[in-house]
């Protein structure tokens, strides 16, 4: 797969998108096959950017230090977090590694490579069933899901009838849905029995959705943020550097094996293309790029939130205010989304969060609160060990007004 986004860290895009000062444009809504689509329009957005308190996003903020002991360091890629776990991915060849919410170190899930119950070095998707103690781990290419207990051991396998590429998963009611990118009209979405691994439905997928071998790549997003929804984003490179998409968030209707049009934006802006994430069942944030170049690079060009619940957009940034107001990344350095399954996640090593800190103290802005919240986290921190967490439970809507 071709690396669309290059290297710049992405919560740089915060600087990029101005100062504080709101001017929000509509969202309507539209019937789409007798579905309820929203349609934002960005094209009269200016630069102006609201300044968004974490608070107003997630329901509390916790601080974790992950244990530093040989073997237990990480360099998260997407980390996945419930009431009693944190599972982390990692970029390289190595296994899935489990924590629990105090940062101890529990085990590795399984083993990578190619005997009975080990998969592949890539993954691209997890699940964590707390309820079930069981982990389900799905690899960049692959015709199974891979089943574990939360103690690392393999219990089983599911098998898909043909190759998964990219695939995402949802699971409710012990049926296991997954959505990937279908190739010359395979079928895009499966539903498995999550207990026995039997076939239950598959679903071909729309003409826009096709992808014909050969023609480009391709890669699906989904955040499942909101427990109800199973939201994904297909976004597809056809020939050199010429990123195209649907321009859609799409709903998985799994009680019904539909695909549903939920929500898109008007943008007039040439050369950009646009990532649509669902924080929760009101609001969208929308991440603006620039096409990539021959060398791969692609810069961010703003962040926009939409508020589907009183209808506006605006550029965005997010600040903890549980924690001296340091910058909120929406983006981590690796290009994922921090706002994933139910929760706000952002990790860095230590010696990264001192010098966001020390950069934060030397503001004018900082008041003598949030002084005292920063160097007394400041006190805490050592170079050198692992990686530390800032850990957010997401509200399920939106509460109040934002812009």
């Amino acid at each position: 797969m071709k690396r669309y986004f290059k290297s710049k860290p992405l919560f740089l895009a915060a600087i990029i998108l101005g100062v504080c000062c709101c001017t929000p444009k509509g969202v309507t809504e539209t019937i789409v096959n007798g579905n309820k689509m929203y349609v934002a329009s960005f094209n009269e957005l200016k630069s102006d950017t609201v300044t968004i308190a974490l608070s107003s996003l997630v329901e509390d903020c916790i601080f974790v230090q992950l244990e530093s002991k040989e073997g237990v360091y990480v360099n998260p890629w997407v980390c996945t977090v419930t009431d009693k776990y944190i599972g982390i991915r990692e970029l390289a060849s190595k296994p899935y590694k489990l924590f629990d919410r105090s940062g101890n170190f529990l085990n590795n899930i399984g083993t990578i490579g190619r005997g009975p119950g080990e998969y592949p070095m890539i993954l691209w998707d997890e699940l964590i069933d707390e309820r079930n103690e069981l982990i389900y781990l799905l690899p960049y290419m692959g015709d199974r899901v891979f089943v574990y207990n939360t103690g690392g051991q393999f219990l089983r396998d599911i098998v898909a009838p043909h190759q998964l590429t990219m695939p995402v998963m949802y699971l409710s009611n012990n049926i296991l849905s997954v959505i990937h990118v279908s190739f010359n009209e395979k079928a895009i979405a499966f539903q498995f029995d999550a207990n026995t691994g039997e076939l239950l439905k598959e679903l071909k997928p729309p003409a826009n959705l096709t992808i014909q071998q050969g023609l480009g790549d391709a890669v699906v997003f989904s955040t499942r943020n909101s427990q109800s929804t199973f939201d994904f984003y297909p976004l597809i490179l056809k020939e050199a550097y010429n990123i195209t998409s649907s321009d859609t968030l799409y709903r998985y209707d799994w009680s019904n094996n539909k695909i549903l049009p939920f929500f898109t934006s008007n943008y007039s802006v040439t050369n950009i293309y646009k990532l649509h994430f669902l924080l929760n069942k009101d609001f969208v944030i929308t991440s603006l790029h620039t096409n990539p170049t021959e060398s791969g690079e692609s810069l961010m060009k703003g962040i926009v939130g939409t508020d589907l619940k009183h209808k506006k957009s605006s550029f965005i940034k997010v600040v903890n205010d549980y924690y001296g107001n340091i910058p909120v990344p929406i983006f981590s350095e690796n290009q994922n989304i921090n706002f994933l399954k139910g929760y706000w996640v952002y990790t860095l090593p230590p010696d990264d969060l001192i010098e966001v800190i020390k950069n934060r103290l030397a503001e004018r802005s900082c008041t003598d609160n949030d002084r005292q919240v920063l160097q007394k986290m400041l006190s805490t921190l050592k170079e050198g060990e692992n990686n530390v967490m800032f850990i957010g439970k997401l509200k399920d809507e939106i509460r109040t007004k934002i812009f």
